[in-house]
């Protein structure tokens, strides 16, 4: 299993998700802004968001078991640390999120795989000078998408079935 979810927190939002696991890990080794919980054999990542004056950079958690033929043996519970951890960051931070290109076009989209700690959002909304991107150079930001209530919820067609047939 390989698998990533990618997040927008301040450096310090990272202790409280590493607090969620850290009884269910044999170790944590930190270096700098990445964090390795140890499972048996497998490993989590925990990469920190950076905060480098005006910018914050994307932060992620990442597994790796290998290959079905090479996996580590224990995978199971490194897949569930990971999965806790997922749960956890959907649970308690939005991806309520947009994108935007820093130069020309004026191109708007939603960006709904990336999610934002309420730390952050305060941070991000506090200074328009604020940016978050996925990397120092990247000429794409993400911004906190602001949703109004007369909006309404956007909801999913509850079926695709066609009127009269079936």
């Amino acid at each position: 299993m390989k698998a990533e979810i990618q997040f927008f927190a301040m450096p310090d939002d990272v202790e409280t998700l590493l607090e969620q696991v850290k009884d269910k890990v044999d170790r944590i080794e930190t270096n700098n802004s990445e964090s390795c919980l140890l499972i048996g054999d497998c490993n989590v990542i925990v990469t920190a968001g950076t905060l480098q004056a005006d910018r914050l950079i994307v932060g992620s958690v990442a597994i790796n078991t290998g290959l079905a033929d090479d996996a580590c043996a224990d995978q199971e519970r490194a897949k569930a640390i990971y999965r806790q951890l997922r749960k956890w960051l959907k649970k308690n931070y939005s991806n309520k999120l947009k994108t935007r290109m820093l130069e020309g076009k004026d191109k708007v989209s939603a960006a709904r795989n990336h999610w934002l700690s309420p730390a952050a959002k305060e941070w991000s909304l506090a200074d328009s000078k604020h940016q978050m991107k996925l990397y120092d150079t990247s000429p794409i930001v993400f911004e906190v998408m602001v949703v109004s209530k007369q909006m309404g919820e956007i909801k999913p067609v509850s079926s695709n079935k066609v009127r009269g047939h079936g």
